[in-house]
């Protein structure tokens, strides 16, 4: 039984690393979009008639029957957020049929549904298709108002209609400004020129915890974003995100994401190029090129 009709249909998902000199030829899908997001590297893209260099923070839409193609660059690896679906109501497909092919930013907003489709995807429960689907139409909704929506909320603080919102969005915007510096409560007082004891109560009746306890999952979130896309070793990745040493960004990273980050590293690289097909049946076709030699691909079924 399916909870929600098949307007939007995701296929498949995947972090994928291009390795130095990888390519993926030119080639084009019969009746599903893809869409592609650069998360760093460099490189060259085919869309279409156009070759375009590839840079961090760039957004490929591609339409069905595009040609398109990738090849990374020869001196480093290319890291990506890559998702097919289909899209089966006919406004939306004309609607996203006519979105730029190449979007030279992608909100953050765009990032952080991709990123929990891919979480929601690798761990299939209850209703994982509906789910992914509500996201994957949530993305679509974004890219067409082609203006970032709000933040996505971070695990851990609820959002909820209640305190001074605005007082609050300034809070939140400068405890993520200024992650990485040292903030404490005369410090936030200073900056927002209200008292602490009226920041912490207007942030408390939103969020249900504080201000300072919110600056953790924070900067654990840019220390996430850092590990997954960078090579940086922890202990660096502790001092840029504003941990006092590694130690003690590995006790608060452990309790706000249930894991130390080194394992939560080793997780995530296990997850690189890795197919994740969210509906059965899909056949996801292997095009890429790995150092001069083709790998085997499969037929494209769709």
């Amino acid at each position: 039984m399916t909870l929600l009709s098949p307007d939007v249909e995701p296929l498949w998902i995947a972090r994928y690393d291009y390795e130095p000199g990888w390519e993926l030829p030119a080639h084009a899908h019969r009746d599903y979009f893809q869409l592609i997001v650069i998360q760093s590297g460099a490189g060259e893209a085919l869309v279409g008639a156009s070759r375009i260099a590839l840079t961090e923070g760039q957004l490929l839409f591609i339409r069905p029957r595009l040609p398109h193609g990738l090849k990374s660059s020869p001196s480093s690896t290319t890291r990506t957020l890559d998702t097919k679906f289909r899209i089966r109501q006919p406004a939306l497909r004309r609607a996203c049929s006519i979105l730029d092919a190449v979007q030279p930013s992608v909100a953050p907003s765009v990032v952080a549904l991709l990123e929990m489709m891919v979480q929601e995807a690798r761990g299939p429960g209850s209703w994982t298709t509906e789910v992914c689907q509500t996201l994957l139409t949530q993305i679509l909704l974004t890219l067409l108002r082609r203006r970032p929506l709000a933040d996505v909320p971070f695990a851990g603080v609820a959002s909820r209609p209640a305190g001074e919102p605005d007082l609050c969005g300034r809070i939140e915007r400068y405890l993520r400004e200024h992650s990485s510096e040292p903030i404490d409560q005369q410090s936030l007082s200073a900056a927002l020129r209200y008292s602490y004891r009226h920041l912490h109560e207007t942030w408390r009746l939103r969020h249900r915890t504080s201000p300072l306890r919110s600056l953790w999952v924070f900067r654990v979130e840019r220390a996430q974003h850092l590990i997954r896309y960078s090579d940086y070793e922890l202990k660096h990745i502790a001092d840029v995100t504003g941990f006092a040493s590694v130690h003690h960004f590995t006790r608060v990273f452990s309790r706000v994401v249930g894991v130390p980050p080194a394992q939560w590293r080793e997780r995530e690289r296990a997850g690189i190029r890795q197919d994740v097909i969210i509906t059965p049946g899909f056949v996801n076709p292997s095009l890429t090129v790995q150092r001069g030699t083709r790998t085997r691909s499969s037929p494209d079924r769709s």
